[in-house]
C-alpha cells in the first residue's frame, strides 16, 4: 500500500501514525473547518483564495490557523511532491482541539492532507447531470464548517435518483448545492446566489470571467421557481469545476440538453485552468 504524507501539528509525518484524540472538538462536537482546494498543472489552484477563506472561516467559529500563509504555501508543496500524486487534492481541515469539559476548545488540531484527484466521468461533462432538491439552510453559511449531516444522510437517497449533487431550498429561494455552488440562465443573464450561502472559489472565479467575457450577472436571491424555469442551470466547485445541469428533480432544463451558454463558461473555464 502506498505511503501517504500529511501535515498534523506541526510536522510531516505518514498518514498512519496520525492519532486523533477522542476528545478533540472535531470528533465530540463537529467544531471545526476545512477547506478543499485541487491542483492544476502541479500547483495549487487560486491559493490565495482558499487561504484567506480557510482564516474567514476559522475567525467564524473564533479559532487560529496556527500557521503562517508562508509556511503553509512551502509545506503544501512539499507534500505534494512527496505524495507525488499527478493531480492532488489538498484538504485542510482545523479543530478546536482537546476539550477539558467538552466544550472549551483547547490548542486547535491542524492537518494538510493530500489526495489523488478522482475527476468525474467524462460524460458528466458532455452530456449533463441530474440534480435533487431539499429543504435546508446551511448552519453559519459563511464559513466552510464540517457539519455535512444533511448531505451525508441524504446521499444515498441522492444515489438512487441517479443525481449527482443536492440544491438546498429554504423559504421560497434555492440556496447553494451541498458540495456545490450554482449558476442559472435566463435571457442570457447569469444569475447567482449571494446571501445565505458558502460562497465558493470557483463560484468567484465563474463571476470574473463570465464579466470578462461580456456576460450580464446578477448575484442575488434565486427563486424555487426561477430554479426550474431557467434556460439553463450549472454547478461550480473546485473538484468539478463547471458541471452542466440538464434535469432538477423530474424537470428537465432546456429540454435535457446543455445550454449553449454553458458550453462557452465551460470553454473558457477549461482555458483559464490549462493556463494557470
Amino acid at each position: 500500500m502506498k505511503t501517504s504524507y500529511c501535515h498534523f501539528n506541526g510536522k510531516i509525518t505518514t498518514l498512519n501514525k496520525v492519532r486523533i484524540n477522542p476528545y478533540d472538538l472535531g470528533i465530540l462536537r463537529g467544531y471545526s473547518v476545512f477547506d478543499v482546494m485541487c491542483t492544476q498543472n502541479g500547483k495549487p489552484f487560486l491559493l490565495s483564495e482558499h487561504w484567506k477563506r480557510l482564516h474567514n472561516s476559522a475567525k467564524e467559529l473564533r479559532l487560529r490557523v496556527p500557521i503562517s500563509r508562508k509556511k503553509y504555501e512551502k509545506t503544501t508543496k512539499k507534500l505534494l511532491a512527496a505524495n507525488k500524486f499527478k493531480k492532488s487534492i489538498i484538504r485542510t481541515v482545523l479543530t478546536g482541539g482537546i476539550s477539558t469539559d467538552a466544550m472549551s476548545p483547547g490548542k486547535e488540531t491542524f492537518c494538510i492532507l493530500i489526495e489523488k484527484f478522482r475527476p468525474l466521468p467524462i460524460s458528466v461533462y458532455e452530456k449533463g447531470v441530474g440534480v435533487i432538491t431539499l429543504d435546508h439552510k446551511r448552519d453559519f453559511p459563511q464559513a466552510k464548517i464540517s457539519n455535512y449531516i444533511a448531505a451525508i444522510r441524504s446521499h444515498a437517497h441522492k444515489n438512487r435518483k441517479g443525481a449527482l449533487e443536492i440544491i438546498y431550498t429554504n423559504d421560497g429561494k434555492a440556496l447553494e448545492a451541498s458540495t456545490s455552488n450554482f449558476f442559472i440562465v435566463k435571457d442570457n443573464i447569469l444569475i447567482t446566489p449571494k446571501e445565505d450561502i458558502l460562497l465558493g472559489t470557483t463560484r468567484n472565479l465563474v463571476v470574473k470571467l463570465a464579466r470578462k467575457a461580456g456576460y450580464k450577472i446578477q448575484e442575488r436571491d434565486v427563486k424555487i421557481k426561477e430554479l426550474y424555469s431557467a434556460d439553463e442551470v450549472f454547478l461550480t466547485a473546485s473538484n468539478k469545476d463547471i458541471v452542466p445541469v440538464v434535469k432538477i428533480d423530474n424537470k428537465k432544463v432546456n429540454k435535457g440538453k446543455i445550454g449553449e451558454n454553458t458550453k462557452i463558461l465551460m470553454q473558457v473555464f477549461k482555458e483559464f485552468t490549462e493556463n494557470y
